[in-house]
């Protein structure tokens, strides 16, 4: 967002979400920038503060995402002002995120001081405030067998339930998953290992026959005949001197 378009009237405000281990098939969520919101999961010391991101469709405009910034980073940004288009592409590191962060609580302010906000809940953007909207950011047509183009789709109204929040159960899930491996890892540290023998024990003789040869050869008094692998081979060459001329 430039400075000289920020005298202009934002026409509509696009973001592209892209989950933080997406790999090259995983597809980004799309939608119109709808707001932020602060949530608190659990009580007392042991509580967190999940911050969303509200996202929505020009023509659904009851309906809204909410995408957990811990599992989400920003992508991209696109805007209108005027007759001019902006997009701005973000990559996934601390620096650029910080930046369309404060990008995103810009516009929110500019959007909350034009009073486009809904009637019902201040800090949602009315999406019926937006004009000249892409198609990409309308709800897809439901496809031929049946199944919705849009899902986790969840009406505001005012009302918000944590749990229907996308991102928030799965972030709470790989949470509890990764404490219950790092617990796992460091009790197998400090557990000894058993080791147990696949046959019995030698006899004593054995034991005995073992020490013998081992003394003898230490003391060079062991000998043993050398074998000839292959005596068939009769074959006596020309010897050769592998030695450097003078």
């Amino acid at each position: 967002m430039t400075t000289g378009n920020q005298a202009q009237r934002m026409k509509y405000l696009g973001v592209e979400m892209l989950k933080k281990d997406a790999t090259k098939s995983s597809k980004p969520e799309v939608g119109l920038f709808r707001g932020l919101k602060h949530r608190s999961d659990g009580k007392g010391a042991a509580a967190k503060t999940i911050k969303l991101i509200l996202i929505g469709t020009k023509d659904k405009e009851n309906d809204l995402k909410a995408l957990n910034l811990a599992i989400f980073n920003v992508l991209s940004l696109k805007m209108l002002y005027g007759d001019t288009k902006e997009l701005i592409v973000f990559k996934a590191n601390e620096a650029d995120q910080s930046k369309a962060m404060e990008l995103l609580e810009v516009a929110l302010e500019e959007f909350q001081k034009g009073k486009r906000m809904v009637d019902n809940d201040p800090e949602i953007v009315d999406v019926t405030t937006f004009e000249d909207v892409p198609k990409e950011f309308f709800a897809p047509q439901e496809n031929t067998n049946g199944v919705p183009g849009v899902t986790n789709n969840y009406g505001y109204n005012g009302m918000y339930n944590t749990q229907s929040y996308q991102g928030n159960d799965g972030w709470k899930k790989k949470e509890e998953e990764r404490k219950a491996e790092k617990a796992r890892q460091e009790k197998m540290r400090w557990t000894p290992t058993i080791i147990k023998r696949a046959d019995d024990l030698p006899t004593l003789k054995v034991l005995n026959a073992m020490k013998k040869k081992v003394t003898a050869l230490t003391a060079g008094e062991s000998t043993e005949p050398l074998v000839d692998p292959d005596p068939d081979d009769t074959f006596v060459g020309e010897k050769k001197s592998t030695a450097l001329p003078k």
